[in-house]
């Protein structure tokens, strides 16, 4: 059949009848005719690695009941529809429905049962391979070489040294020394508790240590790690991690780095001649590459990857702290252990060499990780229970096991009981808050939804995922950008940002947004979210300035199931999303009474947006800009300085400026000129080089309309 041009429902511009994306102003195709019925089939539910969907759930769509308008399907059974596509026909819309329930919890179990099924396979293979050989395995994707750990950065006798690892070769188990001995036969678990945990001293993942020592008290989650348990003679593993969002089986050997000299394991040691602290050790610096690229990560990627959950981080109040400040975040420590979660904490950061010989001498390390067992309050006291990783060097002030001030009740209480626990500490919050910057809360929750999703950041493929709620909930967000421990190649930048649908099916009020920070790992933590449809935006501006693509892994985290789905994201929806942005969390700074706003936003971003909004009927607003004296900062239209002339009631983004190095200081500096006239074109009072330069333009410099991007273009405000 023939195709033919369409006209836009919005702009009313006629298009081409292969696009489906208005060129105009970005809108959807409509479809004007109903769709073949369907013979069986379902639409697909984007989870990513859920592949058929379709099967499970087919029996319950009722076809007849779907009909098309402008390109949103709608269902009778339904209070809130999911359009273009999937939706589940049944006879409640209560999220507590167990067979709602178990349907939805299939979809998000499913991503964990594929990446293992994919695994067995290999699994299976290699062992009978190694039956028939009898043979170990070697893993050749991960071989026993330099390149396999790396270029190695450790302190030795208080030097930091930079060195290749030529003391090092690679032992199985049995050919180990180990501090046990022979006294306990080697195996993958043995009753696992945090003390089994031993850093090693060339490579700082202490990130890694802290958090395994957590999930030593939780053997749901590590059984959850470790699918096969029993010690293998052919030394073949597999070890489950949630690999930037997305759950990937890791299938190592068991040969070890060790000391030449001494045969002993040179990385991390479980205790007891347990092989599930360097198995999950190994299978990290497997995917990252590398033993050497496991220094220096952070808590909240190393509890993310061993459990999936979402992680967030609270800063410590700052010195002097007020009781509130104080108050406040002991709050959140005795409600996040309350709830089950799991906490690591980091310890200031200083590169004064004295304040670093300070806290040596009170047992601390500086820019180090500890894990937080315990949060109590006992007798008018606030303590914690901290572990190093290291088992050993302990905090020896208030509170330490050897000091004298202990209450004989809760002496025998909370430390002759608590003897086997090496590394550990009690430190009371005062003492805690002045030393440590912040804490990681991993909110591990095994009875939550969880939908993990790819989008492509940047060009012309940028995409949006769209949700439905059909029952208030909690939902918290969080972004994993694709190679998220090599920062080179990375968008350094992102944003991501939760707005509501609109009644005419536009991008809407802006809910709940991440800060424009430089990580490439990042939550939004818990919000509510009520019964309706909502678009998950993701922005960069490096990726507008340089063309560079990028693509972020999203994982939706919420009470009940949901459903969602991949949508063509238009340039006109990336702008009206900045618009909702500056206008929620950005400050007026001028607020005339002749009808002229200008907002910029500051708050949550690093950098600053400004935009302007002409109110009047019938007079043009000239604004200049003028922010020559920033520093570290580049603008989105290529220079610091522009002028616009914003036409009657509209609306434009005059410039956006973002950090060139994320790592270091910035300032924005920000001078504003406006002026009302009846001219549409620039004039000398405003720029005179501007106005002799382009005579006739709205804008200076002018907007690039081969390379067209309408974030700067004027909109209605209305």
């Amino acid at each position: 059949m023939e195709m033919t041009a369409w006209n836009c429902l919005y702009c009313t511009l006629i298009n081409d009848p292969a696009i489906f994306i208005c060129q105009g102003c970005g809108s959807q195709k409509p479809l004007t005719k109903k769709p073949a019925k369907l013979t069986g089939s379902f639409p697909k539910i984007i989870t990513d690695t859920v592949r058929d969907v379709s099967n499970a759930i087919s029996d319950l769509v009722n076809n007849r009941d779907r009909s098309p308008a402008h390109n949103f399907v709608r269902a009778t059974h339904f209070r809130t529809p999911l359009p273009n596509g999937p939706f589940v026909d049944g006879q409640s819309n209560d999220p507590r429905d167990t067979h709602q329930l178990s349907m939805c919890s299939k979809i998000t179990t499913t991503l964990k049962q594929e990446a293992e099924k994919k695994s067995d396979v290999i699994y299976s293979n290699i062992i009978s391979y190694c039956k028939s050989s009898n043979s170990p395995f070697i893993d050749d994707s991960f071989l026993h070489n330099k390149k396999s750990i790396g270029s190695l950065q450790f302190t030795k006798n208080g030097v930091k040294r930079h060195e290749e690892p030529d003391f090092l070769n690679w032992l199985r188990p049995s050919q180990m020394f180990t501090k046990d001995g022979r006294s306990s036969p080697w195996s993958v678990l043995n009753n696992p508790r945090p003390s089994d945990i031993e850093q090693g001293t060339l490579v700082g993942d202490c990130w890694l240590m802290s958090a395994m020592a957590l999930i030593a008290e939780r053997p749901d989650v590590l059984d959850d790690i470790i699918p096969k348990k029993q010690y293998s003679h052919y030394g073949v593993y597999q070890i489950k991690l949630c690999v930037e969002g997305k759950w990937e089986v890791i299938i190592v050997d068991d040969f070890f780095p060790c000391y030449s000299k001494t045969n002993s394991i040179a990385m991390a040691v479980g205790r007891r001649n347990q092989l599930w602290v360097p198995l999950i050790e190994k299978a990290m610096a497997k995917v990252l590459g590398s033993y050497s690229k496991l220094h220096g990560a952070s808590l909240a990627q190393g509890l993310s990857m061993l459990t999936g959950a979402s992680c967030v981080n609270y800063n410590c109040p700052p010195i002097p702290s007020s009781v509130d400040d104080v108050d406040t975040f002991w709050a959140q420590l005795v409600s996040s252990k309350e709830s089950g979660f799991l906490m690591c904490c980091h310890c200031g950061a200083f590169e004064n060499v004295v304040a670093e010989a300070e806290f040596k001498a009170m047992g601390l390390l500086t820019n180090h990780a500890y894990s937080i067992l315990d949060v109590i309050y006992e007798q008018g006291y606030r303590l914690l229970r901290i572990r190093n990783p290291w088992g050993q060097f302990v905090w020896n002030g208030k509170w330490s096991d050897g000091w004298p001030g202990w209450p004989i009740g809760m002496k025998q209480k909370f430390l002759n009981q608590r003897k086997d626990e090496t590394g550990a500490f009690w430190m009371d919050l005062e003492d805690f808050v002045a030393r440590f910057a912040s804490v990681t809360v991993c909110k591990l929750r095994m009875d939550w939804s969880e939908l993990r999703v790819t989008h492509k950041v940047g060009g012309h493929s940028d995409t949006a995922l769209q949700i439905v709620i059909t029952d208030t909930c909690e939902v918290s967000v969080t972004a994993f950008q694709k190679g998220a421990f090599n920062k080179k190649d990375n968008l350094n930048d992102l944003m991501v940002c939760v707005h509501r649908i609109s009644g005419d099916r536009r991008i809407g009020e802006l809910i709940e947004m991440s800060s424009r920070i430089s990580d490439n790992h990042f939550t939004i933590d818990e919000f509510f979210l009520a019964p309706g449809e909502y678009q998950i935006v993701c922005h960069s501006q490096s990726s507008l300035l340089t063309n560079k693509k990028g693509v972020v892994n999203m994982v939706v985290h919420t009470r009940y199931p949901i459903f969602g789905e991949y949508i063509p994201m238009s340039p006109r929806t990336r702008m009206e999303s900045l618009h909702h942005v500056i206008i929620k969390e950005g400050d007026i700074v001028k607020n005339t009474n002749d009808g002229v706003v200008i907002r910029t936003l500051t708050r949550k971003f690093r950098g600053m947006i400004i935009m302007a909004d002409n109110c009047l009927e019938k007079k043009y607003l000239h604004v200049g800009v003028d922010c020559s004296q920033s520093m570290n900062i580049q603008s989105s239209r290529g220079f610091l300085q522009v002028v616009d002339v914003v036409p009657p009631l509209c609306r434009q983004v005059l410039l956006v400026l973002s950090t060139i190095d994320d790592s270091a200081q910035y300032r924005v500096s920000n001078s504003l000129k406006t002026l009302v006239h009846r001219s549409k074109c620039l004039l000398p009072e405003m720029w005179y080089e501007a106005a002799i330069s382009a005579p006739n333009a709205q804008h200076y410099p002018l907007l690039n309309t081969s390379s067209f991007d309408p974030i700067h273009s004027t909109v209605s405000v209305f």
